[in-house]
C-alpha cells in the first residue's frame, strides 16, 4: 500500500527539491528532516528525487530532460491539488 500525503505534506513537497539540492539550512533543513523521519510518503518522494538527481549527475547533465521535468511538475501539481495522489496512469508509469 502506498503512503498518502497529508495536507501538511504539501508545504514540504514544495521545499523538497531545495532540500535535496542542499539549498536549505538551519531551521528549514531541520524541519524538513524531522518531517521526512515521520512521513513515509514524503520520505519516499525525497528518496526518489535523490535517485533521479544522482542518475542525471552521473550522465553529466545539469538539468533533467524536459519530459522528466514535465512529469515531475505534473505529479507535484497533482499532489498539491488533492489530498491523495492521483493513481498511476498505467502499470508502466514512472515515478520521479
Amino acid at each position: 500500500m502506498k503512503a498518502t500525503p497529508s495536507p501538511r505534506c504539501r508545504s514540504f513537497l514544495e521545499r523538497l527539491s531545495l532540500y535535496v539540492d542542499g539549498d536549505l539550512s538551519g531551521a528549514a533543513k531541520r524541519t524538513v528532516e524531522g518531517h521526512l523521519k515521520s512521513c513515509p510518503c514524503c520520505d519516499e518522494m525525497a528518496e526518489s528525487l535523490r535517485r533521479t538527481v544522482s542518475l542525471c549527475r552521473k550522465t553529466g547533465r545539469r538539468r533533467l530532460p524536459p519530459a522528466v521535468r514535465e512529469r515531475a511538475r505534473a505529479r507535484i501539481a497533482d499532489l498539491l491539488a488533492s489530498e491523495s495522489p492521483a493513481p498511476p496512469r498505467s502499470s508502466r508509469s514512472r515515478r520521479f
